[in-house]
């Protein structure tokens, strides 16, 4: 098993028992007692646990970057006006990959196209669109991660690689001039680049706060995708910033 997944299926299991030990990882795992110590070093370095006697917990912090419910119903008028811009992207008979994010969940809750063939790892898209004949679907294969609702891991960006697609929508957790685009996983980084080399066009959905923020793992440069949507509430000066490097999309909340 790749370090990236164990670190993985270590935090999966601190969502679940909140709190674990060292001999329980390592024996769960079959691994020795150090390989563990430095796993969780790594991730407590990363700010996903915190280290105890003998054992870790996950950190609040982390549960709450990836709670679910939590990040889909705030500020959600802007999050709506970046979700209904991209699904009127989306024409009818495409390929599209939608990877696993708040944004991409309610872009396909906005979907109007028909005959699509849908690629996804997220487990609320595939929810979403599982029950409509207007689709599709095929859903990517990998370990699931139950605080970011996704399936991810090698099996899954092998996947992946051997598809091709017109559309590629995905979420992001940092939107930086010198990194570029980036997110918390280093697993979800490699299925979200996976998805930009595999289609012909991609596009970011982010909201205006992500803006100058960098995560801790780069998924790609600005170059390699058409344009990034985002909200009303991007500054000018960010919005001339980063126009220079791709094309910006400023969405209009509904309301207004």
């Amino acid at each position: 098993m790749l370090k990236e997944q164990r670190m993985l299926k270590i935090i999966n299991k601190l969502n679940v028992s909140k709190s674990t030990t060292i001999k329980k990882l390592a024996d769960s795992f079959g691994v020795s007692d150090s390989t563990i110590r430095r796993d969780l070093n790594d991730l407590e370095e990363k700010g996903y646990v915190k280290r105890t006697h003998g054992g870790a917990i996950l950190k609040e912090n982390f549960d709450d970057e990836y709670n679910f419910i939590k990040k889909t119903t705030e500020n959600r008028a802007e999050k709506s006006s970046i979700a209904r811009y991209a699904a009127s992207l989306i024409e009818d008979g495409e390929i599209i990959a939608i990877n696993s994010s708040t944004l991409t969940y309610l872009m396909a809750k906005e979907l109007e196209a028909a005959n699509l063939k849908i690629v996804s790892n997220s487990i609320d898209v595939i929810n979403e669109l599982s029950g409509s004949k207007k689709y599709d679907i095929s859903v990517l294969g990998g370990d699931y991660v139950h605080l970011a609702r996704t399936i991810e891991g090698p099996i899954t960006e092998k996947q992946i690689r051997a598809m091709h697609f017109d559309k590629a929508f995905l979420g992001v957790n940092g939107i930086d001039s010198s990194l570029g685009l980036s997110t918390a996983s280093s697993i979800e980084a490699l299925s979200k680049k996976a998805m930009i080399d595999c289609s012909e066009q991609s596009f970011i959905l982010s909201e205006s706060p992500k803006f100058d923020k960098a995560s801790f793992y780069k998924i790609a440069d600005f170059d390699e995708i058409d344009a990034i949507i985002t909200d009303q509430n991007l500054s000018e000066d960010k919005f001339d910033k980063y126009s220079q490097y791709l094309k910006i999309i400023k969405t209009q909340n509904k309301e207004e």
